[in-house]
């Protein structure tokens, strides 16, 4: 598809609601996949499976470099990008993690961004913009962003969710928190608000090989 400036594209990602209040993640990277892939089987395990993999224990969470990994040991390409190349959004935490926590998640995080550069995952730091994400969708990539939960309930915790369209006005996404499918939006003009959690943006990218 060839990306037009202001154009509009939407993709039929189907929405899967996860399970688990720690499984926005692999949640949203399911749909990722089930989108590339019809024919994929999603449920309870395959969620757990890749929380298994991308989760960094001090915090339950999944890192970038978690959903890029469960993505491309799958059989899919994919590539991240954040505006601070650092810990997504832990170290923004308040109040922040103890010492032992900190120095667990940090080995964690390198770990899986050491096995990500063995298999070839790309990545870039840069502010996540709009025109990042009409050129992703363009692409048939399936953006996954971190967001602020606030924008979807009242905690405030960092929420991932998976990029499905975008128009001249709104982006529009599925929020795995959901309880039924809902086509969610936001407004172009509050998208640098929305995107990223206290300052600190992240995005897994996800493609058919």
């Amino acid at each position: 598809m060839q990306e037009k400036h202001g154009a509009s594209i939407y993709l039929e990602i189907p929405f899967y609601r996860q399970h688990y209040d720690f499984t926005c993640g692999p949640a949203a990277l399911m749909m990722a996949m089930k989108y590339l892939d019809p024919d994929l089987r999603t449920g309870r395990d395959l969620e757990i499976d890749i929380w298994r993999e991308g989760n960094l224990i001090a915090v339950p969470g999944t890192s970038r470099y978690g959903l890029a990994y469960s993505a491309k040991v799958r059989g899919f390409s994919s590539r991240v990008t954040s505006n601070t190349g650092g810990l997504d959004f832990v170290d923004t935490f308040d109040p922040p993690l103890d010492n032992p926590g900190m120095l667990l998640l940090k080995d964690l995080f390198f770990e899986r961004k050491t096995r990500c550069r063995k298999l070839g995952i790309g990545e870039r730091q840069e502010t996540i913009t709009h025109k990042i994400l009409r050129k992703s969708l363009f692409s048939n990539h399936v953006p996954l962003i971190v967001t602020n939960s606030l924008f979807h309930s009242k905690e405030d915790l960092p929420h991932w969710i998976a990029v499905t369209g975008i128009d001249d006005r709104f982006l529009y996404f599925n929020n795995p928190s959901d309880s039924r499918y809902r086509k969610r939006k936001v407004g172009l003009d509050a998208l640098q608000d929305f995107i990223g959690y206290r300052g600190a943006q992240s995005m897994v990218e996800v493609w058919s090989e």
